[in-house]
């Protein structure tokens, strides 16, 4: 199953997957299972005029059925968004779903009580792994993020040769599961020009060290880097499958999103299973109007049921297939 957890119950998340779900084929709808506060579904049914009928664990609807986990928010302590999660990860078969969480804000998921910096950190704190790596994908480009939500401040400091290779290995280990396969990684550098061969800075010391590691663990990837982040795009080939590694949030997801729009994922390698959303947020301000975009979260679905068919087709271990066959150790947390 593809399992899907409500975001804030105030944003637009249930709305764009309302929009998108109605677009999908009657037998695609069956692959879905959306867990959130019956009263939030009901709210965006009726202002989205879906006629619809709910029972204790499906929603039917003209075009289809859709499997539900439904509760009422009120009866707990704990936020909408982290009650569907924690529900949807007590059944999730790790060898056979698929998680896509809904865009919340940052005061909605907890762990234990304290209050996690969006869903990545959540997963690094439930699993235990420093590693699991932010990706985004579009119809033309793959990136990966070494630092996310991180200060600037704190980012030269946190960059090491094994951050870069854990989470560069996930990445290739995971589009490879998944979707397509990886021909080439290009690494950006942490400064200005890549540091100018150490006259802007020594942190590309680390990223060379990475990349001479992932050479020997990928051989039949080509690496390159690192190299000054802001021409990266110039290395961009379309007949390769190519991934973009950048070393903070703000150096590689400006452009991204300013030549994708909504039309972009955001995927979590290196968990026991994949997780994806969309990669725009909550935008409360659109709330309850029946405009909001579902371009992006169309997009994802679609590629949401890609991964899914390639999953059921293979046997799974670790997260990683039994059919594959890499030359050299696989990285692991």
């Amino acid at each position: 199953m593809i399992l899907i957890t409500g975001g804030h119950e105030k944003s637009i998340g249930l709305e764009v997957f309302l929009k998108s779900f109605l677009l999908l084929t009657k037998e695609q709808k069956k692959e879905f299972h959306l867990f959130c506060d019956i009263k939030a579904l009901e709210t965006n049914l009726v202002f989205l005029k879906i006629k619809f009928k709910i029972t204790k664990n499906k929603l039917s609807l003209d075009t289809g059925e859709l499997k539900l986990t439904l509760f009422d928010k009120s009866k707990y302590s704990t936020p909408a968004t982290s009650i569907a999660l924690l529900k949807a990860l007590e059944i999730i078969d790790v060898h056979r779903d698929i998680l896509v969480t809904l865009p919340t804000s940052k005061d909605q998921l907890f762990l234990e009580g304290k209050q996690q910096k969006g869903h990545t950190d959540l997963f690094r704190s439930l699993y235990d792994s420093e590693y699991l790596g932010m990706n985004f994908l579009s119809p033309e480009e793959k990136i990966l993020l070494i630092t996310d939500h991180l200060p600037l401040k704190d980012v030269a400091k946190n960059i090491n040769p094994d951050l870069i290779y854990y989470k560069t290995g996930h990445s290739i280990l995971g589009y490879e599961q998944f979707f397509n396969g990886i021909d080439e990684v290009i690494m950006a550098g942490l400064n200005p020009h890549a540091g100018e061969n150490g006259l802007m800075g020594l942190e590309e010391k680390n990223i060379y060290q990475a990349i001479q590691k992932l050479k020997k663990t990928f051989p039949r990837i080509n690496f390159k880097g690192p190299l000054s982040g802001d021409a990266l795009h110039f290395e961009k080939k379309k007949n390769k499958s190519q991934l973009f590694v950048y070393m903070y949030h703000d150096q590689g997801l400006p452009s991204f999103k300013a030549r994708f729009g909504l039309t972009g994922i955001n995927i979590t390698f290196g968990l026991p299973f994949l997780r994806m959303s969309v990669d725009h947020g909550t935008a409360f301000s659109l709330y309850g109007k029946s405009v909001a975009n579902y371009l992006g979260q169309y997009y994802l679905l679609n590629q949401a049921l890609v991964a899914h068919t390639k999953l059921k087709s293979q046997k799974v271990y670790y997260g990683i297939r039994s059919n594959q066959n890499y030359q050299g150790p696989r990285p692991q947390p």
